[in-house]
């Protein structure tokens, strides 16, 4: 039915009870998942097989978790991970093979069909409503999710909502302190050190993450170089001006997004050399560049750059 089709394309699901309404028994239900023409996502909600399929993983997850908050009709509030899907949030190598709620009608934690229940105490503000939903509050969703996260999908998580305004740094360590009692909460410490709003991308943050791991100076973000005239000629992702060391991450996406309609992709790459080359010639330092492949400590931009801070320091 288009009605049906209509919700799955919108919402990325539609409810048991929607197609009940519709006239659409279990039978015809069970027999769209065995010919492969629906997708139940969890008991109680259906998707069409090929809007299942055409969806991110991220997608999907949304999908589920919105489909959980409405079966559960608001004794939850989506929280963790779940929560930061809602917002839009990058979630890097987070887990998403199960949909995080916190109980707001005080019922126990468990673990069922898929779905992580929780139990936790809110402070004023920490649950807010979202078109129609209950979601814990961006500060209240990012220290949830740093007790589940590794810290380099922590740090792509915080980063961003730093970036988007939705939290800051003093509301993140004034919730901490309200959580010190509570369970696998010690890593949120390191991971509020590391949080930087000026990260400008996913990858941008996982270089820092490296940075980090290589025991580097941390550096400055999106650094204006100026000419002697005053006037800017570029902005690095990355800078170490004390040690005349400025890097960029990923070069070849850059190209990409620099490319306007019917440019030859060869002007933009001479545009960005050049641009590198007025950098270097201002500040008469060096530049180094990392691209995704590039993200680990053993790469050669990696130790180029760990030997060139070196020098820096020992000079």
């Amino acid at each position: 039915m288009q009605i049906l089709r209509d919700l799955a394309s919108e919402r990325g699901y539609f409810l048991r009870r929607e197609a009940i309404q519709l006239g659409i028994d279990d039978r015809r239900l069970h027999r769209g998942v065995r010919v492969n023409q629906l997708v139940r996502i969890r008991q109680g909600a259906y998707c069409h097989e090929d809007v299942w399929r055409g969806m991110s993983e991220e997608g999907r997850h949304i999908a589920r978790a919105h489909a959980t908050h409405d079966l559960l009709d608001g004794a939850v509030a989506l929280s963790h991970v779940s929560a930061l899907a809602d917002y839009g949030c990058p979630l890097w190598r987070a887990p998403l093979d199960r949909v995080h709620v916190t109980r707001i009608d005080d019922q126990a934690s468990r673990l069922e069909a898929g779905v992580v229940h929780h139990r936790g105490r809110f402070g004023e503000g920490e649950i807010v409503e979202r078109n129609g939903r209950l979601v814990t509050s961006p500060t209240r969703s990012l220290l949830d999710a740093f007790t589940l996260l590794g810290t380099p999908s922590a740090m792509v998580a915080g980063d961003w909502m730093l970036r988007q305004g939705l939290t800051t740094h003093e509301q993140l360590w004034v919730g901490k302190a309200g959580m010190h009692k509570w369970p696998r909460t010690l890593s949120q410490e390191v991971v509020i050190r590391l949080l930087d709003g000026d990260s400008g991308s996913v990858g941008e943050t996982l270089e820092r993450h490296m940075f980090w791991r290589m025991h580097l100076p941390r550096p400055l973000l999106q650094f204006p170089i100026y000419d002697r005239h005053g006037q800017l000629i570029g902005i690095t992702d990355f800078a170490w001006p004390e040690h005349g060391v400025f890097g960029e991450f990923d070069g070849r996406v850059k190209y990409g997004r620099l490319l306007k309609p019917g440019q030859d992709p060869g002007e933009v790459v001479f545009a960005e050399k050049r641009r590198e080359d007025l950098i270097r010639g201002v500040t008469g330092g060096t530049m180094v560049r990392h691209t995704w492949a590039d993200l680990y400590p053993q790469s050669e931009p990696s130790l180029r750059l760990r030997d060139l801070l070196r020098d820096g320091m020992t000079a």
